[in-house]
């Protein structure tokens, strides 16, 4: 139950709820792409673990909540074959068993932070090849569990062909691994 959003060259970045402007429209024949999924129904941890695997250069997380064993298995086998793969979960969460695949994919050589700044590190994003021309973001409600895949009502927003977009995402990853701490 695939829904494909039109493509959007307008503000997406708005929709960040940021001071800085809208994104700018794509170059001319290379719109951006927006697709929206939903749980139940969608195969939304494929969808994730897809853009995972087309990764080239770089996978960026930020996670509340982690248990996935498919995403994280994404994750692992791009950092083996020499992906950059950086995680940054809520320490809160992490020190109450909700992030238990990040040990594994630290052993699998992904660089993990813990953020402990916030009363919740709420995001749920994975930007894929940030700073090129094919940096895809994937946002939206859906934590990284089965029971967001099987049981609960999720979403997430999949953009494509927005550098722009992507670039926010990329600054707001920085701002907060800058503040994180390394999982021991």
């Amino acid at each position: 139950m695939r829904r494909a959003l039109a493509a959007l060259a307008l503000g997406v970045a708005a929709a960040a709820g940021a001071a800085e402007p809208a994104s700018r429209a794509a170059p001319a024949g290379h719109p951006a792409r927006v697709e929206a999924w939903f749980t139940p129904g969608d195969d939304v941890a494929r969808v994730i673990s897809q853009r995972i695997a087309a990764a080239r250069e770089s996978v960026q997380v930020q996670a509340y909540l982690f248990t996935h064993r498919g995403i994280a298995a994404a994750l692992a086998r791009a950092a083996r074959r020499g992906v950059a793969v950086e995680v940054i979960g809520d320490a809160r969460q992490h020190e109450t068993g909700g992030l238990p695949v990040l040990r594994g994919l630290d052993r699998a050589g992904a660089r993990i932070w813990l953020s402990s700044d916030h009363a919740a590190f709420h995001n749920k994003v994975v930007l894929v090849d940030a700073g090129t021309a094919g940096a895809v973001v994937v946002t939206g409600s859906f934590n990284f569990t089965q029971a967001a895949q099987e049981k609960n009502a999720e979403n997430v927003v999949v953009i494509s062909g927005s550098p722009e977009v992507a670039a926010r995402f990329a600054r707001d990853f920085e701002r907060h691994r800058a503040r994180a701490s390394r999982l021991q």
